[in-house]
């Protein structure tokens, strides 16, 4: 569950003259909390809710991966997840796939706004382009590992790669006008 406002803060007078203010949220866990301010002056008192909620909305908005570029949210990824599980080489060969053949074409695009046909897009340029069968493989593989991960964890609503098979080899040769002749 994600931490939202319930409202954006509620001030009033005591009798004794301080302004007390009152912010309402959700926490991660459902339950409704509460951030209280006071101040000597309704004007200060106002500014600091002010500033409470702007920072409130900015944690939001950076905690929601389905909202990350691309490029950003699978960098993190992959130094959170990939980096202690694989073996050096094995990372520094994702994040050159990522670097060289995912992020110049879909990098900048919202996690949450990557459909199957922009992947689809992209294995289309790759083979268009000429890359080698096993370059285009690496970068569906990395896709679909880190597609995986984030709809399982539930940061995504559902996963692009689930649609998409990669080009069968002989094809993607005969695409690029090499054949796949047995020896």
């Amino acid at each position: 569950m994600k931490r939202e406002l319930l409202d954006n803060g509620n001030i009033w007078q005591k009798s004794d003259g301080r302004w007390i203010g009152l912010v309402r949220y959700k926490d991660e866990f459902g339950e409704t909390q509460r951030k209280s301010f006071s101040s000597k002056k309704k004007k200060t008192l106002q500014a600091k809710i002010t500033e409470y909620v702007k920072n409130f909305n900015e944690q939001v908005a950076n905690s929601d991966e389905s909202k990350k570029p691309l490029k950003d949210s699978m960098k993190n990824w992959l130094g959170v997840y990939k980096f202690p599980e694989v073996e050096r080489t094995t990372y520094d060969r994702y994040e050159c796939t990522a670097e060289h053949q995912i992020y110049p074409y879909i990098g900048n695009k919202p996690v949450g706004d990557v459909t199957p046909a922009d992947i689809k897009k992209l294995l289309t340029k790759h083979m268009n382009a000429g890359y080698a069968f096993t370059t285009s493989k690496k970068a569906y593989s990395l896709l679909k590992m880190f597609f995986k991960q984030l709809y399982q964890e539930g940061a995504i609503p559902n996963n692009p790669m689930s649609l998409i098979d990669m080009t069968k080899k002989d094809n993607y040769l005969a695409a690029q006008n090499k054949e796949s002749k047995p020896q």
